[in-house]
């Protein structure tokens, strides 16, 4: 009898290791269809008639002439392991004045290059204070209630023409 039971929990135990070890794939972006470059024809196709065969762009450009964006990538993932990019496709369409297509480029994950991040901080004027410095720094820098112009230090009062006392 635990003989059955050990060959049930080691079953169990084999599927829940296998599907674990199942790949997880993660698709963003625009999904390409299969015509997606004969669709686009330069100097005849307008804007309306790419919103209307793709929808709405992933971005567009912000200077220069109007260009807009496809972009999709596909990442899979074994298990617990860093998930890695299979595929990256990115489409630019770039209109001329008239709203017109005047150039188009197609970009895959090979035409892709790292950019290495620099971890640098800008430094700032003065000093940080500390927890303690920042609790303790307004002791002793209120004023009276009244306001009556004295000085806290001495009780007196200050001069209008702003000598010392």
């Amino acid at each position: 009898m635990k003989q059955i039971q050990l060959v049930k929990l080691s079953y169990i135990a084999t599927i829940l290791f296998l599907a674990s070890c199942s790949p997880k794939v993660e698709t963003r972006g625009y999904i390409q269809q299969a015509n997606w470059k004969e669709e686009i024809k330069i100097g005849q196709t307008s804007k309306q008639e790419i919103l209307d065969k793709f929808g709405s762009p992933s971005s567009q450009s912000s200077f220069g002439p109007e260009t807009w964006y496809y972009v999709s990538a596909r990442k899979e993932a074994v298990g617990f392991m860093k998930p890695s990019v299979v595929a990256q496709d990115t489409v630019d369409i770039t209109f001329d004045p008239a709203g017109v297509v005047s150039d188009v480029h197609f970009y895959d994950k090979d035409d892709g290059k790292d950019v290495a991040l620099v971890k640098r901080t800008t430094p700032t004027e003065g000093h940080s204070l500390s927890f303690i410095d920042q609790t303790l720094g307004n002791l002793g820098r209120f004023n009276k209630p009244g306001g009556s112009g004295d000085s806290p230090a001495t009780g007196r009062k200050s001069p209008s023409n702003g000598g010392i006392f």
